[in-house]
């Protein structure tokens, strides 16, 4: 893993019919059921019950507005895709931070369009929050970031896939006159940019969910403990093997030295002789 996980909270919730269930696979369920809500009552009605709007919201105490604007959208082709691009990568950072800084990060993303529209709102520009594209691409970001030269579909490295897509939702927002869009997509952009650049340099080092509400143990005296057990060559090797990967995943293969590739061409022999 790219960040340190002392809580080890990246476990499954549980599994159904041998399929591992993380909090991402519920967020999409969700979103998959709110959707279909939406399309059977008329997008229209949707847009009028469950998008964010800033005076309906600080105005009226519809608070639901919140959350709900996830699950408002047009349905049609490009749909599965937000919903495969938020459940692949939404996994993927699940995985790498542990649930309890995921929720967070989480939170920070579905928060931020609407902190946006509340403040075009207050200089005089109205308009509607609503859709998943936001959170989609805020988690496209969020994994480029930690793997920028990770291979995608057709070996696109991911930092040129997280370009593609701010520039294309950008280009859409632009030509829709969409300014609450626009300002929504750049600011989780840059909203999940900064919070993995936050994990990466140690920021929430030891914090998590779980460690706050903790009940402090008791001190107590323990008997000596036994010397720690010294590695083995094999044990050596296959750590020195993981650290090469790891660099692989960041920066790709053409990062190695010299030395770096003939260790692991040496590995690569090895294994082939077994």
């Amino acid at each position: 893993m790219f960040f340190e996980n002392q809580s080890r909270d990246n476990q499954p919730l549980g599994r159904y019919r041998g399929m591992p269930i993380y909090l991402t696979t519920i967020i999409v369920a969700v979103i998959v059921v709110g959707l279909v809500i939406s399309a059977l009552a008329g997008i229209s009605t949707s847009f009028a019950w469950f998008a964010f709007e800033p005076d309906l919201f600080w105005h009226h105490g519809q608070v639901w507005r919140l959350l709900s604007y996830l699950i408002v959208g047009q349905v049609n082709f490009f749909t599965i895709f937000c919903l495969m691009f938020i459940y692949s990568f939404g996994r993927d950072c699940e995985l790498e931070m542990g649930r309890g800084r995921y929720f967070a990060f989480l939170a920070l993303l579905i928060f931020t369009p609407a902190l946006i529209a509340t403040l075009l709102w207050l200089f005089g520009i109205e308009g509607l929050v609503f859709g998943s594209t936001h959170l989609a691409i805020g988690l496209v970001i969020a994994f480029s970031t930690i793997y920028p030269n990770a291979e995608w579909w057709a070996s696109i490295p991911l930092k040129f896939v997280a370009i593609g897509c701010v520039f294309l939702a950008a280009v859409g927002h632009l030509s829709d006159r969409d300014h609450i869009g626009l300002g929504s997509t750049l600011a989780t952009c840059a909203v999940s940019f900064g919070y993995i650049r936050a994990m990466r340099s140690g920021f929430f080092s030891g914090l998590s969910w779980t460690t706050l509400f903790r009940r402090k143990p008791k001190l107590r005296v323990l008997p000596d403990l036994p010397s720690p057990r010294v590695q083995t060559a094999k044990e050596n090797a296959q750590a020195e093997m993981d650290t090469l990967l790891d660099k692989i995943a960041r920066s790709g293969i053409a990062s190695l030295t010299a030395k770096e590739r003939a260790k692991l061409e040496q590995a690569r022999e090895a294994l082939m002789k077994k």
